[in-house]
C-alpha cells in the first residue's frame, strides 16, 4: 500500500483526535469512513446529474437583515414598551448604573 503525505492544520488534527476520541474509532478509520461517505455523495450528485456549480452559493445575510428578522416576531406591545433612550443610557439598562 502507497502511502501518501498530506498536511493538516492545527484544528484539522484536533477534530481529528477529539472524533478519535469521541467514537474509540483510530484516525484512519474515521477518515476512511468519511472518504466513503463523500464519494458516494459525489456518485449520487453526479448520477443525478447535479454539478457543484449548480448548487445555490450561499450568501451569508447582513447583520441589519437578521436583526430586524429577530424583531419581526416581537409583538407590538412589547416593543411600545422598551425604552426610546436605550441606546444613550445603555450602561443604566445592561448594567444597572445611575442614567447619566
Amino acid at each position: 500500500m502507497e502511502t501518501n503525505k498530506i498536511e493538516l492544520t492545527p484544528e484539522q488534527m484536533g477534530m481529528l483526535a477529539s472524533l478519535a476520541q469521541e467514537t474509540g474509532e483510530p484516525v484512519d478509520a474515521l477518515l476512511d469512513k468519511a472518504l466513503s461517505e463523500f464519494q458516494a455523495r459525489m456518485r449520487t450528485r453526479r448520477a443525478n446529474g447535479i454539478k457543484d456549480s449548480d448548487r445555490p452559493k450561499e450568501v451569508p445575510k447582513p447583520i441589519w437583515e437578521k436583526i430586524r428578522d429577530g424583531f419581526a416576531t416581537v409583538p407590538e406591545e412589547e416593543m411600545a414598551a422598551l425604552p426610546t433612550d436605550g441606546a444613550a443610557q445603555v450602561d443604566h439598562y445592561a448594567y444597572g448604573l445611575p442614567k447619566r
